[in-house]
């Protein structure tokens, strides 16, 4: 026969279960915590950069201007290139621009008006690429 003090202890059949109360609690916690943390995660990645051509104006066959909206962080600087493209889709004109935020806080949005010099004539003008660059870029 087995010693009823081993049977109590390594198979005991009188288990006790959590009650529907704190079972409900610890489920609660535990899809608060785990909310928080995504959102946490979620926020800290977060990286406002966003741009848009807002219209381009072909002034003469040796020039172009292209206005354009970016929002980003204030803690970013951002680079962007614009540029001018003739009928066959071949780039006749290139700027780059390099925007820094100086003392603001919070997201800037800036709409920008940039004058391209092209090779020839152009028909459309835009907004090629925005991207986040070190803060000590020269450009």
């Amino acid at each position: 026969m087995s010693d009823p003090s081993l049977t109590a202890r390594y198979n005991n059949p009188k288990k006790r279960h959590l009650s529907k109360r704190n079972r409900n609690i610890l489920i609660g916690a535990a899809l608060v915590v785990g909310i928080a943390g995504a959102g946490y995660f979620a926020s800290a990645n977060y990286d406002a950069l966003s741009y848009q051509d807002v219209r381009f104006d072909i002034e003469s066959p040796t020039m172009a201007q292209a206005t354009i909206a970016v929002e980003y962080n204030a803690k970013d600087r951002v680079q962007c290139d614009v540029r001018a493209m003739n009928k066959t889709k071949a780039i006749v004109g290139f700027k780059t621009i390099v925007m820094d935020p100086g003392e603001q806080i919070g997201v800037v949005s800036q709409t920008l008006t940039v004058d391209l010099h092209t090779d020839n004539l152009a028909v459309t003008a835009g907004i090629e690429e925005c991207s986040v660059v070190p803060q000590d870029f020269k450009g």
